[in-house]
């Protein structure tokens, strides 16, 4: 009798959500746009599908309509949000100083916009609102984490500058679109103070697409720790082929390289207050493999930094990546699974694994449950080898 009641609570907390979502206006910029689903872009939301790519690559707008596209003055308001609620338990073994939790939480909130803001002008606007950590609240910075624009057709067809600060496309499995709350662990490697392939870059960045191909060059920031009158001295390139019809995302085969170039000044010290600036790059290979309903995806990167960034006695390199296969068995459902692996610089001399399986089921297309759990393991090779094992079961809710 128990059990049933405890069914019973849970079915009415689902279907209250999802009625606050519908009531809410369910359906996020572009699909609102349009009239469709949000499958258009989105096999399994939040990771695009092939139209969905090729929607992003063509300045958010329709391949072969671009004639018949509305500006956001004509179309309905571009903006939406995206927050998530649900129970995290996270332990820890031979980890100095953290204690389990458990418990309720609310994951952060994004306020997004996009749209046309001419006929070859697009736009893509994040902003994440300040919010104080507490006990059933999970805080965030408050921050633009992207505001861009695109111009498309720049010279030909084919071409697009992006200007702003967006996501790089030297990322080849997008940080922002990942199916998974664990992170991909190689794209947050770096020096302290360091670029990270993880965050959002300022810059500009000219991509190109065609039938099989696609590449993209950049020029941004780079590291934090750089000075207000230092010249952005970070460039990056990035190329991919895809054999068979598709983008690599969820048809075709998809294989891509990529390279960072860049400098970043050391972080200040209590002896030092200014460093001069160092030299640091990443080059990686990475795969997208289709075959029916899975996709595998594949990623390796290596990367060699000054001595000075990190404050040792030679120029480490590292090296990492990771191995991430999803299977989609019916539309409203996905389940994935990943295996990460960073190497770090030898005078850290320690390696970094991370085991991660998850599934989302869509209510409807705005309306995820998502369940996970991932197991972080660090191998010392001496002393001990802390490990943290987390879980989570939560909505995720856009709007």
């Amino acid at each position: 009798m128990r059990t049933s009641k405890i069914s019973v609570a849970i079915l009415l907390l689902v279907v209250l959500v999802a009625g606050l979502a519908s009531t809410a206006s369910a359906v996020p910029v572009f699909a609102r746009k349009y009239g469709f689903s949000c499958t258009m872009c989105h096999s399994n939301a939040p990771r695009l599908n092939d139209f969905g790519t090729r929607y992003r690559a063509n300045g958010y707008r329709l391949p072969g309509r671009e004639k018949d596209e509305k500006t956001v003055l004509e179309s309905p308001a571009p903006i939406a949000f995206r927050t998530s609620a649900g129970y995290k338990y996270e332990s820890f073994t031979d980890w100095d100083g953290a204690q389990n939790t458990s418990g309720f939480q609310m994951s952060g909130l994004d306020l997004l916009s996009a749209g046309l803001l001419g006929e070859k002008i697009g736009y893509m606007m994040i902003y994440t609102p300040q919010i104080e950590e507490s006990r059933y609240v999970e805080g965030q910075t408050g921050a633009l984490e992207m505001a861009n624009v695109v111009f498309s057709g720049v010279g030909a067809p084919a071409l697009a500058v992006r200007a702003g600060r967006f996501e790089p496309a030297y990322a080849a499995f997008s940080v922002k679109r990942r199916l998974s709350i664990s992170p991909y662990d190689v794209y947050d490697i770096g020096a302290p103070g360091g670029v990270v392939l993880s965050e959002t870059q300022t810059g500009i960045e000219l991509t190109g697409h065609g039938r099989g191909w696609n590449c993209a060059a950049g020029w941004v920031g780079g590291s934090e720790t750089s000075r207000p009158d230092d010249v952005p001295a970070d460039a990056y390139a990035r190329a991919a082929v895809v054999l068979g019809g598709g983008e690599g995302q969820t048809a075709g085969q998809r294989i891509g390289v990529t390279g960072y170039f860049g400098s970043a000044r050391p972080q200040p010290d209590s002896t030092v207050t200014e460093y001069s600036r160092e030299t640091f790059f990443r080059v990686g290979v990475d795969a997208s493999l289709n075959y029916k309903m899975m996709n595998l995806a594949l990623q390796y990167l290596f990367g060699k930094d000054d001595k000075s960034l990190w404050g040792m006695s030679e120029d480490p390199d590292f090296w990492g990546g990771f191995a991430e296969l999803s299977v989609m068995p019916r539309t409203d459902f996905v389940a994935f699974g990943r295996f990460d692996m960073v190497s770090w610089p030898k005078d850290i001399d320690v390696d970094q694994m991370r085991i991660t399986a998850g599934a989302r089921y869509y209510f409807v297309n705005n309306l995820a449950l998502h369940l996970e759990y991932t197991r972080l393991q660090y191998d010392f090779k001496e002393g001990t080898d802390p490990a943290s094992n987390t879980a989570w079961a939560r909505l995720d809710v856009i709007f």
